[in-house]
């Protein structure tokens, strides 16, 4: 690894921390950028009509259920952040000032479609009777279906994220 990509690495770490050490100062207001469109999203496939509660986040009467700060996916837009910055400076394709935006603009798309399909999982996991006598508070369940959404989402945006900048470089290698 020459020193050039370790100082843009660094510096993807730098920004990393940073994100991750404003994040306890952030109310749902303030992570309105992830909270919005995940609801929008939600809204859309599940039929029901949220409400946004200032300081709280959007409550589905309907559902029972609040898409608050918690739920924002935050962390994972980061660790994605991270993930899509390593392998896009490892392709050493692409120019360093696009890298970030590039990264962060990737993995919050990946970020809304993890979100959705980990919310959307859940409530249509909820509405069986099953959950109720596995779980009956409802909490690990929840824990555990988010933690293999995340994972699933994220080796998942590696694989093509990878396989396209693997893609991108044999077609240069072609030309």
């Amino acid at each position: 690894m020459v020193k050039r990509e370790i100082i843009y690495i660094g510096i993807c770490f730098l920004i990393f921390a940073c994100l991750r050490f404003v994040f306890a100062f952030l109310d749902a207001n303030m992570m309105q950028f992830l909270l919005m469109p995940t609801n929008k999203l939600i809204e859309i496939i599940i039929g029901s009509k949220a409400v946004y509660i200032d300081e709280v986040g959007y409550f589905h009467s309907q559902l029972n259920i609040v898409i608050n700060k918690s739920c924002s996916g935050y962390t994972f837009w980061l660790i994605g952040f991270l993930m899509a910055s390593f392998v896009l400076i490892k392709s050493q394709k692409i120019n360093f000032l696009l890298i970030i935006p590039l990264s962060l603009f990737l993995s919050y798309v990946a970020t809304l479609l993890a979100n959705v399909s980990r919310i959307t999982g859940y409530i249509l996991l909820m509405r069986g009777k099953l959950p109720q006598y596995i779980d009956p508070t409802g909490t690990w369940l929840h824990q555990m279906e988010g933690i293999f959404v995340y994972l699933s989402f994220l080796i998942l945006f590696f694989f093509i994220l990878n396989y396209t900048i693997t893609k991108i470089k044999d077609n240069e290698k072609i030309a």
